[in-house]
């Protein structure tokens, strides 16, 4: 029997030049789309002539800058072409980049570092990905840095993250189909990730800040030691932070991505390579949003360090519910245990023992500081470790497995990165059993582990 996909019909688009083909999805229905004729790509990933691309639960556009023909088949929420995009000013920025990145290769410099900023759902994450594309089109290496906890861009949601992007970014899958085949085959390309476990940055603002730092020095490690990440620079992709909470933030962002922060444990030539440099994020992108623009620009505008530079969001970007929020935080969890339809996964079931792991979670503030101790701070159990001895309250959870040695303090876990991640399936509290579900089989790396405020259903 066909499915019901097959009996769909197809139909030919056409486009003009500048012109984009801009598409809807649901998560339970799938649509293909395949160049016939000419150039066209997403999100500045090229299509090639004759592939069937597949997609489910996206909001994407082709985008063709000389005409091209496509293919398309199956029952689209939204679809529909237009003739007004904002590619001419993103191509712009991006060749302004590029001439930083040259200059950074003849003087033996920085590349960019860019952060793009914006409230939700203006296309900062697609902005990003036009600019990674187009530096890897024309032989760089650029790092792409999501400090958007919400969706987990390239790994699980909860975690700010940073990857050297070396291959084109998939144009079904996005930057979490390289995280996958990175897991599955055991790869050193993995991404970079630390756990914050919530979604929103104004959550916990003292963990987010102390996890954007802790990302921080390790890309300017991972600068200082590699030419071509180095001179390809980084982007740094982030939520919506345009209140009082996100302007602290934003600044401490920028800051943060300094060279003058770098503890003392740093190799010599590498803190004397930012020491001598003193560089810090230097583009600024202000998406969609003219009081932010304003606001930035009058901060960092005549400074003559900061480039502010003000973009309009895509026609195409459309608001995003709580649901189609959900669901695609809930497909991520899903992609990392059991792999994407061009890459599956085989995720095992295991009993642990309760001895054999620690579960921490940080703790919650209990009371306003009004009804607080005199002298006491509220903010001093944002990042407080409290150990988990109720495993129950762990059922359906995310679990980071925190990347530290046995020789380390426990003070220390939120300082480290995440080795990977497991699903809490059932809790035997009189058996002291736990089953979890991980990505690979055997014992786990680490014993330390850290929960979030993340469930999920397996179904």
């Amino acid at each position: 029997m066909q499915d019901k996909e097959d009996l769909e019909p197809t139909r030919e688009v056409t486009l003009g030049p500048d012109h984009e083909f801009r598409f809807e999805v649901e998560f339970n229905t799938k649509v293909s789309i395949k160049l016939q004729k000419g150039t066209a790509e997403i999100f500045g990933t090229e299509l090639a002539v004759g592939v069937t691309y597949t997609f489910s639960g996206r909001k994407a556009a082709v985008y063709t800058w000389h005409g091209c023909t496509l293919e398309v088949k199956g029952q689209f929420l939204v679809e529909y072409t237009a003739n007004e995009t904002p590619m001419t000013s993103y191509l712009n920025t991006h060749l302004a980049l590029e001439q930083i990145r040259q200059n950074a290769k003849q003087n033996q410099d920085l590349g960019p570092r860019v952060l793009v900023i914006g409230p939700h759902d203006v296309g900062k994450t697609s902005l990003c990905k036009i600019l990674v594309s187009y530096s890897l089109r024309q032989g760089g290496s650029p790092i792409y840095v999501s400090l958007d906890t919400t969706e987990g861009s390239i790994t699980m949601p909860g975690t700010v993250t940073a990857t050297c992007i070396s291959n084109i970014i998939d144009v079904e899958e996005g930057f979490g189909s390289s995280a996958t085949t990175a897991a599955s085959m055991g790869s050193s390309t993995m991404p970079l990730a630390y756990y914050y476990g919530f979604e929103s940055p104004a959550e916990n603002v003292k963990l987010y800040k102390l996890v954007t730092s802790q990302l921080s020095e390790a890309i300017r490690s991972r600068m200082a030691v590699d030419e071509e990440c180095r001179n390809s620079g980084f982007i740094i992709d982030t939520a919506g932070l345009i209140d009082n909470v996100g302007y602290d933030i934003i600044q401490h962002i920028i800051q943060d991505f300094n060279g003058n922060n770098i503890s003392s444990s740093y190799h010599t030539h590498i803190l004397t390579f930012f020491k001598k440099k003193k560089k810090k994020v230097n583009v600024l992108i202000v998406l969609g949003h003219e009081r932010l623009y304003s606001d930035m620009n009058r901060i960092y505008g005549s400074s003559q360090k900061v480039s502010v530079v003000k973009l309009s969001k895509s026609g195409g970007v459309v608001e995003r519910d709580r649901q189609f929020k959900i669901r695609l935080q809930r497909t991520k969890i899903h992609e990392y245990f059991y792999g994407t339809p061009k890459c599956e996964l085989s995720p095992y079931s295991m009993l642990v023992n309760h001895d054999d792991i620690k579960i921490w979670r940080v703790g919650d503030v209990i009371a306003p500081s009004s009804a607080l101790p005199l002298g006491m701070d509220s903010s001093s159990n944002e990042t407080q470790l409290v150990k988990v001895d109720n495993y129950d309250m762990c059922l359906h959870s995310i679990l980071a497995i925190i990347n530290i040695d046995q020789t380390e303090s426990e003070n220390r876990i939120l300082e480290n990165n995440v080795a990977g991640f497991i699903y809490v399936s059932d809790v035997d509290e009189e058996k002291r059993k736990v089953t979890i579900l991980s990505p690979s089989p055997g014992r786990l790396p680490k014993k330390h582990l850290l929960m979030g405020s993340f469930k999920w259903m397996e179904t």
